[in-house]
């Protein structure tokens, strides 16, 4: 059962990719690792929106009364094929980049309560 849906979209000319305060703020270590390993500045910054993203996004979905109100509660990494994922359990997310905005959608399941189907 879905307890909790999150969008949020970030126009990547807010974000300063070489404002390393706020990097350290939004990115943990190991999502701080892939950023620096980018090959140019537009990667870079799609990253670092697509993170910003789908970290407000979780919040919207699990809600703030968790006390999950930090950047580096959530970790978002991709895998082997790409696909993004997040640190935490029964919960989807999708990061899309188009010109000067990144979105990202989180989906949030109850563990306890599966579906019918």
């Amino acid at each position: 059962m879905v307890i909790g849906i999150g969008c949020d979209i970030v126009n990547l000319k807010r974000l300063n990719i070489n404002d390393e305060k706020l990097v350290s703020r939004i990115l943990t270590k190991n999502e701080l690792a892939v950023f620096l390993n980018k090959k140019n500045d537009k990667h870079k910054c799609e990253y670092l929106a697509g993170r910003f993203a789908g970290k407000e996004a979780f919040f919207k979905a699990y809600g703030i009364e968790h006390q999950m109100v930090s950047f580096h509660d959530i970790e978002i990494l991709n895998d082997e094929a790409g696909k993004p994922f997040i640190n935490f359990p029964n919960t989807f997310i999708s990061i899309s980049h188009d010109q000067d905005y990144a979105i990202a959608y989180v989906v949030v399941e109850d563990e306890k309560k599966s579906p019918l189907w």
